[in-house]
């Protein structure tokens, strides 16, 4: 009876582990899941974020694609974590815009892309553009995108980033020559001159203006130069000249 009662204490006790051990697994896992779960609506959250806010981008069809699909296949994601069926009117909906896009949306060129003037705009802009890069970068490590697409998309996407650098580059340049600092204005010159030209995009019209204007500039600054070291030599000469005279100038008699 004594041994009966042991066994029937220790199986309970077995069972007792059994099923924290089983408790703890099962929190565990809700807990990785609910992890997941808040990973997948932050993905959400930021790529819809970034939809509102590239209205000032020249954005192609490729582009918005990419956006919508990555929402898409994250929804989906997040349905099958889930085990339910709750997201599939956000699904259907998303997968009836990307069709929509497929068919009616059009292609910006960049000769559309427009510089913002203010440094906070100019700021926002570029962390945008930053954050566009790592979502395709991100999306085609998934093997979500075409070669072709990817490169197309990150080309735009640098290409951006350069008119940004160089119009900033530009406007550093001329802020200097207005406050007739030259050196540093031929610095900033130099560098936009060089980047310009080493940009394989002929016969884009922002390349073609932003190259002529700092070459105008720089024009001005030789100029400037030319002038200053001609009068520097002329005022040398007249110095000789009045040195001269007064050495040879009839002496005073006393």
């Amino acid at each position: 009876m004594i041994i009966l009662i042991i066994s029937l204490v220790a199986l309970l006790i077995i069972i007792l582990i059994a099923f924290s051990l089983l408790q703890q697994k099962r929190r565990k896992v809700e807990s990785e899941k609910r992890t997941e779960v808040s990973r997948l609506t932050i993905s959400i959250d930021e790529t819809e974020s970034i939809l509102t806010q590239i209205n000032s981008l020249p954005i192609t069809k490729g582009l918005m694609m990419i956006l919508h699909n990555r929402i898409l296949e994250t929804y989906k994601s997040i349905q099958v974590v889930n085990r339910d069926a709750s997201l599939s009117n956000n699904i259907n909906d998303r997968q009836t815009l990307i069709d929509s896009i497929a068919k009616t949306f059009k292609s910006q060129g960049l000769d559309t892309f427009q510089l913002p003037n203010d440094d906070r705009h100019v700021l926002q802009m570029v962390q945008i553009l930053k954050k566009l890069k790592s979502i395709v970068n991100a999306e085609h490590k998934r093997g979500r995108i075409k070669p072709e697409v990817f490169n197309n998309e990150i080309k735009r996407i640098d290409l951006m980033q350069i008119r940004i650098n160089i119009n900033s580059i530009v406007k550093r340049a001329r802020a200097a020559f207005e406050a007739k600092q030259a050196g540093s204005a031929r610095t900033y010159l130099d560098k936009a001159i060089k980047t310009l030209k080493a940009i394989n995009s002929e016969g884009d019209s922002f390349v073609s203006s932003k190259l002529a204007e700092a070459q105008e500039m720089l024009a001005q600054l030789d100029q400037v130069k030319i002038d200053r070291d001609a009068q520097k030599s002329q005022d040398q000469a007249h110095k000789s000249s009045t040195d001269l005279d007064i050495l040879f100038q009839p002496k005073k008699k006393w």
